[in-house]
């Protein structure tokens, strides 16, 4: 892995090209084209300035790139002596939700994390406030986050100064409470500013990721990249009080199709949110049932994602009388809950309320199905 991972650093940094030639290439022949970076050297100027449509001077810079390749990799082996792995686009670990939730355009091709990487496929809520909350919306946003982390459910933090940061901590404080940080800074980098989270990263409790080198220091524009990871990996975002700049990331979320819950007092800003789409947090069980469907919601995607092309489908009728933007009219059947089960745990955890429920569907079926006589 290591070897391919070098060759992703290679083609990304070695070749001196523009991020924004390198990355459509990067995903049109890995994602969609399934095909190894690896392979991308193989092929002559010629053969990569036809299969992407770029200059031939910029396809020899992509091959001449394959020359840093050793560079890359011991590189990479020393982030590995310091417990950082780098996940690559291609890496079995690569958070697939940034994959099915982010346009390609904002897609990093390239993630540092250090700690316990299974982390990334857990299911996450993330919560929005500013450091100056009354005592009554942090505690309550404290007994949210405990009565999650029961159902197995964790928080993903871009461990800035507010109501996110005091989330992330409250969970790393339970039994086997777990979270994510985002930073918007290199993973070295943050470790010269604080060691607070070394205690959990040796526990599993944690992973740190970055999209940043991990010698990269902190700067403003960074901010907004972090905050995109941060509520993208999310499942459900939580804002108990709303200001201009915690609106407008909600709205974002609201628009990429991410349920959102503003707190429960009548306020112009939530007022706005709701009419937006968003929903009342009125208790716990209503954000569980909400990040249980967004699980089931985003494994079902990754299934589609994944699945091989079909046969053309049939001529059908169009709804609207044109021939491009129609919706077809099918409805499709449920899936049995075992099924369920079956495609969730296959890409990644499945709380245990959810799975309870579910089997418990998968009683009631069989009690309801005809005797044979």
């Amino acid at each position: 892995m290591y070897a391919e991972t070098a060759y992703w650093m290679a083609l990304i940094y070695g070749s001196g090209l523009r991020l924004s030639v390198i990355k459509p290439i990067a995903q049109q022949w890995y994602l969609m084209e399934g095909r190894s970076v690896v392979d991308l050297f193989n092929l002559s100027a010629p053969e990569l300035s036809l299969h992407f449509n770029i200059a031939e001077t910029d396809a020899a810079k992509i091959l001449n790139a394959a020359k840093t390749h050793a560079h890359y990799l011991a590189q990479i082996t020393q982030w590995q002596k310091q417990g950082i792995t780098v996940l690559p686009l291609s890496h079995p670990q690569y958070p697939a939700r940034l994959v099915n939730t982010l346009s390609p355009q904002r897609q990093p091709l390239l993630l540092w994390a250090k700690g316990n990487l299974d982390l990334l496929t857990k299911p996450m809520v993330t919560v929005l406030g500013n450091p100056n909350l009354d005592d009554a919306h942090t505690e309550a946003m404290k007994t949210m986050v405990t009565e999650l982390s029961k159902e197995d459910i964790g928080v993903v933090s871009g461990y800035g100064k507010g109501l996110d940061r005091i989330a992330f901590e409250t969970v790393l404080a339970l039994d086997g409470g777990q979270g994510v940080a985002i930073l918007p800074l290199g993973l070295t980098a943050f470790e010269t500013l604080t060691r607070k989270l070394d205690a959990p990263l040796a526990a599993g409790k944690t992973v740190l990721v970055s999209p940043f080198t991990p010698d990269t220091a902190y700067k403003e524009p960074f901010t907004a990249a972090r905050n995109l990871l941060v509520d993208s990996l999310a499942m459900v975002l939580l804002v108990p009080d709303v200001d201009d700049s915690i609106k407008e990331r909600a709205v974002a979320a609201l628009e990429r199709g991410m349920p959102v819950l503003v707190g429960i007092t009548d306020t112009p800003a939530n007022r706005e949110l709701i009419a937006a789409g968003a929903f009342l947090m009125t208790d716990t069980d209503e954000v569980v049932e909400l990040v249980q469907q967004a699980i089931i919601d985003n494994a079902l995607q990754a299934q589609v994602a994944q699945k091989p092309a079909a046969e053309p489908l049939p001529p059908r009728k169009m709804l609207d009388g044109s021939d491009d933007y129609a919706l077809h009219a099918d409805v499709a059947d449920p899936l049995p809950p075992a099924e369920t089960i079956e495609i969730l745990s296959a890409g990644g955890n499945v709380p245990s309320s959810l799975r309870a429920r579910l089997m418990a569907l998968e009683q009631e079926a069989k009690k309801n199905q005809p005797s044979e006589n």
